[in-house]
């Protein structure tokens, strides 16, 4: 397989996140924000299991459909974090933490292809070859997905520490969108004004 087609089938995962965040908020709105990371994380599982299980066996078809079905279950967790996070303060903190929280997922990034790396490299350090030894190439992809299913497991924990459903803040006042958010409320009986 040609490094093209390696890592055009890990693109897949960029696929799935923004089809099923677009959709994410049709299922936090009705069943809560972790029930909708629950099943973003545990389809998430279902990727990086998929993934971990088929290393080795390297698949192009294999690793596309991990990787948008791990896509997929991201995009159902992301979102929901971002907004319960949004939603748990007042509207002039909304800022800060919306940029708290694009941080840490920057940092998280960032630590984890340096991790996942590392982890790759040890291995190709050890194998004859290196890195143009195939078997080695398997050994460290297996390692890697692993890993990640190892992260996915994990962050299960993080996503019990969500609040289930948004705490009602207060609508600011005035025009525009914090008028058009009042007339929303009042429609859906969530505001008791006129």
């Amino acid at each position: 397989m040609s490094p093209l087609a390696a890592g055009l089938s890990l693109a897949a995962l960029t696929i799935g996140w923004p089809i099923s965040a677009s959709q994410s908020g049709r299922f936090y709105l009705r069943i809560g924000f972790r029930a909708t990371a629950l099943i973003g994380i545990t389809v998430t599982l279902i990727g990086s299991a998929a993934l971990a299980v088929t290393a080795y066996t390297p698949n192009l078809v294999l690793v596309a459909g991990s990787c948008f079905v791990a896509g997929l279950g991201l995009g159902l967790l992301a979102t929901p974090s971002l907004i319960a996070a949004q939603s748990s303060v007042e509207w002039h903190e909304r800022g800060v933490v919306t940029g708290t929280n694009l941080f840490a997922r920057s940092i998280g990034s960032s630590l984890g292809v340096a991790v996942f790396g590392a982890v790759a490299n040890a291995i190709y350090a050890g194998s004859p070859g290196g890195g143009k030894n195939s078997q080695a190439v398997v050994l460290a992809s297996a390692a890697v997905f692993l890993a990640v299913l190892v992260s996915a497991a994990l962050t299960v924990i993080a996503v019990f520490a969500m609040p289930d459903t948004a705490p009602e803040a207060p609508a600011p006042q005035g025009k525009g969108p914090a008028r058009l958010l009042q007339k929303v409320r009042r429609l859906n009986g969530r505001d008791g004004g006129p």
